[in-house]
């Protein structure tokens, strides 16, 4: 519709809202195709090295972190804002080069990068014909709360490896084929216990990309400790549910039970669960076969890998046009916009730590930690570790306290190897996305579960969080003793 000077009009919005609802559309576009083109252009030049193109992905990460900063809210704004402007007020209090503004501003776009093209990931498992297997598992198989959280939670943790974030709405999608769904606290503990298994081996993840990172460790040598973890996390996490569900049992789920046995039985297409089953592991197995021969960054690999492999993925199972299809569409116009927070966390952390490291104020939290712990490291695990998750509790994100950790902290001062500190620090970032209500997952879960992210995380996990992270510090400080960390 146009109006008589001939602007276009929007029947219910206006011609001023409408002008205003273009201008967001076009914005959006323009940074979903800036941060590509800095993904792209920012893995180039590790092979081409010119410095002309290192200052130009410094020019493009500026503008997406500008267009970012203007978009987010809720709690990632003000952890945004204020990580920025103190770390701003400190380079300029203490007359930071321009170099080292250069350093703080780049010294986490790698993670950018690997947020940017991680989404890929997720066009096989979406179109690859998935879904529908998968629902018809629920259908068939599962008929009580233990079966239900048991899926549940396992696909969340498989797709969470693979996806990230993207895990919350998809495995939601996939479980309302159940009618156990409609129990909000037990969807909401089995996707949100399932997520946090990932954050503690996969390398497509945040926390394990930073955590290796900031400590030096080698993803190698570090997954068989956090595959280790996960599935104690993951038996744990069962346990409490059956108690739990003990206390809750009445007739009436034996009625419900009674009632699933008498629904016709679902089709599986049994090729398509093993199919991709088959295409996640060998995904695991590039990036850490890739990571090994070539000595190239896990986190780099990622970042290739995500390119590289939805292209074999779904060429050999005849689909790749759906990805143009959807690299053109649901890619550029949904995943790449939804990136504003991660991008601003990342690049916010990264200006902290290094602040922190100039002003040498973080010369002063080994001088704390010794204080308080002196140079016994069970007192270290416990102190980090409860320290962290009580800062998530009260709502900061756990990349704050991980960043300035992880920056600060050396293994070396406290006798222990780097994967010993990386699994402090991924075991304070898993158990605190778990209950801070700032957390991404936590906040994605209340919303589709109507539910406070209080009660999401805090309530409904929080037994959960402290067996957990108590269990686990045992074990290392076990492992240490024997000399296997």
């Amino acid at each position: 519709m146009e109006s008589s000077d001939g602007t276009k009009n929007h029947p219910f919005l206006g011609t001023h809202l409408y002008k205003e609802f273009d201008m967001v559309v076009l914005t959006t576009r323009i940074r979903s195709v800036i941060t590509f083109c800095l993904a792209i252009i920012f893995l180039s030049n590790l092979y081409i090295k010119s410095d002309l193109i290192g200052d130009l992905t410094l020019i493009l990460l500026v503008i997406v972190l500008s267009l970012s900063l203007t978009v987010v809210t809720g709690s990632v704004k003000v952890i945004s804002y204020v990580s920025c402007a103190l770390s701003i007020s400190l380079l300029i209090l203490y007359h930071a080069p321009l170099s080292i503004w250069k350093q703080a501003l780049q010294v986490n776009l790698y993670m950018v990068v690997m947020f940017t093209l991680v989404p890929l990931l997720s066009i096989p498992i979406q179109y690859g014909g998935y879904f529908e297997s998968l629902q018809g598992v629920f259908k068939r198989y599962v008929h009580s709360n233990s079966r239900f959280y048991l899926l549940v939670s396992f696909i969340s943790a498989f797709i969470g490896a693979l996806v990230n974030m993207a895990v919350v709405p998809l495995v939601h999608q996939i479980s309302l084929a159940s009618d156990k769904s409609s129990n909000k606290k037990l969807l909401s503990v089995a996707i949100s216990r399932g997520f946090t298994t990932s954050m503690f081996w996969a390398p497509t993840t945040a926390t394990i990309a930073l955590v290796i990172q900031l400590t030096g460790a080698k993803w190698p040598t570090f997954f068989p400790f956090g595959i280790l973890f996960a599935v104690i996390a993951g038996l744990i996490g069962f346990i409490l549910m059956k108690f739990e569900a003990r206390r809750v049992e009445t007739s009436f789920v034996k009625v419900v039970a009674t009632a699933e046995k008498l629904k016709p039985v679902a089709e599986i297409n049994l090729r398509k669960v093993i199919e991709l089953t088959v295409f996640g592991i060998a995904l695991i197995a590039l990036i850490a076969i890739v990571s090994l021969i070539t000595q190239i960054s896990t986190i780099i690999v990622v970042s290739l890998v995500s390119l590289v492999f939805p292209v074999i993925w779904l060429a050999l199972i005849r689909r790749l046009p759906v990805l143009i299809r959807e690299f053109k569409g649901d890619y550029f116009t949904e995943k790449l916009p939804r990136l504003k927070s991660e991008i601003v966390l990342f690049v916010g952390a990264g200006l902290f730590a290094t602040s922190i490291s100039y002003s040498h104020l973080g010369d002063y939290v080994p001088l704390f930690l010794h204080l308080i712990v002196g140079s016994n490291t069970f007192l270290l695990t416990v102190f980090i570790i409860f320290g962290s998750l009580t800062l998530s509790l009260l709502g900061v994100h756990p990349i704050i306290t991980v960043t300035i950790l992880g920056g600060t902290v050396k293994a070396a001062a406290y006798g222990v190897t780097p994967t010993y500190m990386a699994l402090i620090l991924a075991i304070s970032w898993a158990m605190g996305i778990s209950v801070s209500p700032s957390a991404a997952n936590v906040i994605a879960i209340s919303g589709l579960t109507e539910q406070s992210p209080i009660q999401v995380g805090f309530r409904w996990n929080g037994l959960y969080v402290l067996i957990v992270s108590t269990v686990l510090i045992m074990i290392m400080t076990l492992f240490k003793a024997v000399g296997l960390l």
